[in-house]
């Protein structure tokens, strides 16, 4: 994070931001992609949340539930192909942070669980671009869900295995873990750590990422008290993803307040992709 000419523009610092990236040209490029195309789905299931909440349509909806909502749409299919495109340049970006420790994390615990986690996050997103090239290519096909839970047909499959309900545990408590990470990202400066910004524009960047990383960090901590009861109580029912929390959210007292909060929470933690994007440094993998 650089504290130079304050004043200087937006456009200038995600210039910088570019030049002092570390990384080959090709990979850059695929991270802003990927965390462009990251950002536009939870502006969607931000938006899609925060509609619902306030009576105004909308849907309690995770991943694929946004992009089923975008064929029929006037950008539908080019919006589909550019989101496919994304998510695979950041699987792409999170298989070299995992495998290669772009990020040079080291290889204490704390950095192997992290890059454990990148690793989950490269085969859980190029599903998710897979997903949606399917939808650009079989727009029709969008109405052909049953709108099952991802969480709990995994749950399910997973239970069946020798020491299944054990995997299923420790799998919802590596998502909790994930969700402790993000919620420890906005304490101070931690969320801006390879941000090239200058003071400025970061106090306006601030509320917004650190609201976006807490609102995503809940989210996963109860994904993963969802997935871990299941497999403690070998119930994949319990088992459950972002709708699941969001609909939990929904049917507490106030439950609609808390849906609006967590919708704009999840808003904004697609515009910290967004800033992602632009001003983070992307670095290694070290040749």
């Amino acid at each position: 994070m650089t504290r130079k000419d304050p004043t200087a523009s937006a456009w200038q610092h995600a210039a910088r931001a570019v030049r002092r990236s570390r990384a080959p040209g090709w990979l850059v490029a695929l991270a802003k992609l990927g965390y462009v195309s990251r950002g536009l789905v939870y502006l969607i299931v931000g938006a899609l949340a925060t509609m619902r909440a306030v009576g105004v349509g909308g849907a309690a909806a995770d991943s694929r539930d946004a992009l089923l909502h975008l064929p029929g749409t006037p950008l539908g299919t080019g919006a589909l192909w550019l989101i496919a495109a994304g998510l695979v340049g950041y699987a792409v970006w999170r298989l070299c942070q995992s495998l290669l420790d772009a990020d040079g994390r080291g290889r204490g615990w704390q950095a192997l669980a992290l890059r454990f986690a990148f690793f989950v996050s490269a085969l859980t997103h190029l599903g998710l671009a897979i997903f949606a090239a399917w939808l650009a290519t079989d727009p029709f096909s969008a109405g052909s869900g049953d709108g099952g839970s991802s969480a709990r047909e995994w749950s399910a499959r997973a239970l069946s295995w020798p020491a299944g309900p054990w995997i299923v545990a420790g799998a919802g408590g590596l998502v909790a873990a994930a969700g402790a990470s993000h919620i420890k990202a906005s304490f101070g400066r931690a969320f801006a750590e390879r941000f090239i910004v200058g003071p400025r524009l970061l106090a306006w960047l601030a509320p917004v990422c650190k609201f976006g990383l807490v609102a995503r960090g809940v989210a996963l901590l109860l994904a993963g008290a969802f997935v871990t009861y299941a497999g403690l109580a070998h119930d994949p029912a319990g088992a459950g993803g972002l709708r699941e929390v969001l609909l939990t959210l929904a049917r507490q007292p106030f439950g609609m307040a808390l849906l609006g909060i967590m919708g704009a929470g999840l808003t904004a933690f697609g515009l910290y992709s967004l800033f992602e994007a632009a001003f983070r440094r992307v670095d290694g993998p070290p040749m």
